[in-house]
């Protein structure tokens, strides 16, 4: 498979992370939730706040890296031809942009770490002898 444009990469992050990334990691806390049955307590408030570090940072990647850099590309493919649009020269002007994908990055990644460790603490009463044997008396106080 190749990437022609930018904007198929705009089209392939949200549809793929938006429809079935979101839907997965929906169906991981819907189990989650089973697992903790009346044991334990449940929280959802890190599993939404990585659902909406994750959103946010795919909307700043749209916003300041896919449509800034695809929409010239396109302009590029009809003035020039495709050759130029894929073309060193072309991305040369666009580097700035290329740029202003960290942001989005930086949130994205925010999103996993934070779902890493929400994952991590509901798991962990199932696995009390090897959390304890990895960190003797350091996690005791979540739950």
């Amino acid at each position: 498979m190749k990437i022609v444009a930018i904007l198929t990469l705009n089209h392939t992050h949200t549809a793929l992370f938006g429809a079935f990334g979101l839907l997965g990691l929906g169906l991981i806390y819907f189990c989650l939730r089973y697992v903790a049955g009346d044991r334990y307590a449940f929280s959802e408030k890190l599993g939404r706040s990585a659902f909406w570090l994750y959103n946010g940072g795919l909307l700043l990647w749209i916003l300041f890296n896919f449509f800034p850099i695809g929409w010239p590309q396109l302009d590029a493919v009809f003035e020039q031809g495709l050759a130029y649009a894929r073309s060193q020269a072309f991305y040369d002007t666009t580097t700035f942009w290329q740029w202003m994908r960290f942001p989005g990055d930086v949130v994205f990644a925010l999103g996993a770490l934070l779902m890493a460790w929400d994952f991590t603490v509901k798991l962990r009463p199932l696995f009390p002898r090897f959390i304890e044997r990895m960190f003797p008396g350091k996690l005791v106080a979540l739950t």
